[in-house]
């Protein structure tokens, strides 16, 4: 695995930012330290989205059960119904390695604006007023005094959904 050169850039006279790669697990962190590639390491942490929810409601009078998904759906309302088990979430756990860290280019400059492809930190990127949300992958950051920031914005980089 190659791991100098992983930014891009259409040309010199270009203002598109550069993109920041992410390498995971020990052994790619190590083979980049060989290699003499700057790394920023993160703090890896769990985070588990939200990918569905249901309820399992039963008709009282042929005693058919139904799995609802939406919280709207007037079978979870109506008294010809009984729930048999009440909302349940379903989680997608993401099993990341525990270390990670972002591949810096040797001649990035302060105030660079740059575009982070895998981020590390935990953001949303969408949520949906039923309960559904999911991570965010990709930010803008800007290189300041020896470090990336993330510049998450939850009102412009976070689709809210209704419905």
């Amino acid at each position: 695995m190659v791991f100098w050169n992983f930014w891009k850039r259409k040309s010199k006279d270009t203002e598109e930012p550069r993109h920041i790669k992410t390498i995971r697990g020990q052994r790619n962190i190590d083979r980049a330290i060989k290699k003499g590639n700057y790394l920023i390491h993160r703090k890896v942490e769990p985070f588990s989205q939200v990918i569905g929810k249901y309820a399992i409601v039963k008709n009282k009078k042929t005693g058919k059960e139904f799995k609802i998904t939406d919280f709207r759906d007037d079978k979870g309302y109506s008294d010809q119904f009984e729930v048999i088990k009440d909302w349940t979430y379903q989680y997608n756990d993401f099993n990341f390695p525990k270390e990670a860290a972002y591949v810096i280019p040797n001649d990035i400059k302060d105030d660079e604006i740059v575009i982070v492809d895998d981020l590390i930190e935990n953001f949303i990127g969408y949520q949906h007023n039923q309960g559904n949300e999911t991570r965010l992958k990709s930010c803008k950051a800007i290189w300041k005094s020896g470090d990336l920031q993330i510049q998450y914005n939850p009102e412009i980089d976070c689709v809210r959904a209704v419905g």
